[in-house]
């Protein structure tokens, strides 16, 4: 019988300081499944050709999604926000934009916003993000995070984390979809969002949403909320998982998180994991996770990693289980490490991940960008 993640063995923790390597070795590998899975590190190049990177001039780019459409025109949509904001800006500024290619690693033509600000009496007024894009039946769903400020919000200024204001617009996160008969719109939004915080669903936000057709019908949504607690992020961050027989819902959240670090550990973590991609491939669901308290869930440090679950409600460690850390060689043999390396997506075709679609910002001033990874593809690419 397979175990969830947080019914691993726990290891004996020191009395004071963090587990000991071999401590956090050895829950690492009771997490593991004993059957071989998906080696997704292996799709990845060695080293990425710089033309990869997608960016626009005077602009922070993050959530990369993208699909195609049967003329063969791949669709990306993005969100953007004004660099002369600060990178913190996602929270309070971002917009929804379109770009389009013949080929998914580009040269992109882009068209501009599609979903923007429409005003702080709507539940989303002020921000989007968070992008997920779904084709379903001949008909588009944009699933996104989408955020409201108070009546100091300003076009041409963003508040910083340091300000009240910011946590308050950052606090106003809900999970909300549009649907559209093509991906480049017009988006029919909706007045309410999809998914509100309440009993069962989190506290204080609920974001970054994620949405899988399930193989025998009906659709898997994961998602990130707070567990109740005081501060900034309560009783820390987890991702848990909702079911439902319609992309619009209703969604019945699944009890139990993706992952707990907490049972494992025995220790208190702001984040459990964070920015996530799930995906059905081969004889299971697939997901790929950012670590941020590096090195408690595997050996490699801060990283996207691999997770693994028989039914996309019950997830372990894969036993391939690094995806990428945060470093990049670049083709003319320079390499680059980068503060933040997230918001993993997939473009899937014939069943199998053709494209690794991520944010890229190295930090300070410089502004984020979007990097689109061609996987490779054979014997790497299959279960």
């Amino acid at each position: 019988m397979q175990r969830h993640f947080s019914e691993a063995p726990i290891p004996s923790a020191p009395r004071d300081g963090p587990p000991s390597r071999r401590q956090i070795l050895s829950g690492f590998a009771a997490a593991v499944l004993p059957r071989d899975s998906l080696d997704f590190g292996r799709l990845i190049p060695s080293r990425i050709d710089r033309n990869a990177a997608y960016r626009q001039p005077g602009w922070h780019l993050w959530d990369p999604a993208m699909v195609r459409t049967r003329d063969g025109v791949y669709h990306l949509l993005f969100s953007r926000w004004p660099e002369s904001l600060g990178f913190d800006a996602w929270a309070t500024h971002a917009e929804i934009a379109w770009a389009t290619a013949d080929r998914p690693q580009g040269p992109f033509r882009f068209h501009g916003s599609v979903l923007g600000r429409r005003g702080g009496g709507f539940w989303d007024g002020h921000s989007v993000y968070n992008t997920c894009l779904l084709a379903h039946e001949s008909t588009f769903y944009l699933y996104y995070t989408g955020s409201h400020g108070t009546d100091s919000w300003r076009e041409d200024r963003a508040p910083t984390t340091r300000d009240e204001d910011w946590w308050t617009q950052r606090d106003s996160q809900r999970i909300g979809v549009a649907v559209a008969s093509h991906p480049g719109g017009p988006w029919k939004r909706f007045e309410r969002p999809l998914i509100d915080t309440g009993p069962g669903w989190g506290q204080g936000i609920v974001a970054t949403p994620n949405v899988t057709p399930m193989p025998g019908g009906g659709f898997l949504l994961a998602y990130k909320t707070l567990a109740p607690g005081p501060g900034r992020f309560g009783g820390g961050v987890f991702h848990y998982l909702a079911t439902s027989e319609s992309p619009l819902g209703p969604f019945l959240r699944h009890p139990a998180p993706m992952v707990d670090k907490g049972k494992v550990f025995r220790r208190h973590f702001d984040f459990h994991i964070d920015d996530h991609f799930e995906w059905f491939q081969c004889d299971r669901y697939y997901a790929i996770v950012k670590d941020h308290d590096a090195p408690y869930l595997t050996p490699f440090g801060r990283c996207l990693y691999l997770l693994e679950s028989p039914d996309g409600l019950t997830w372990r460690t894969a036993a391939h289980p690094l995806v990428k850390d945060f470093r990049v060689e670049w083709t003319d043999g320079r390499e680059q490490g980068f503060e933040r390396l997230e918001m993993p997506k997939l473009l899937m075709e014939k069943g199998r991940p053709r494209v690794l679609l991520l944010a890229a910002h190295a930090g300070g001033p410089q502004a984020s960008f979007l990097l689109l990874i061609r996987l490779r593809e054979g014997k790497a690419a299959l279960c």
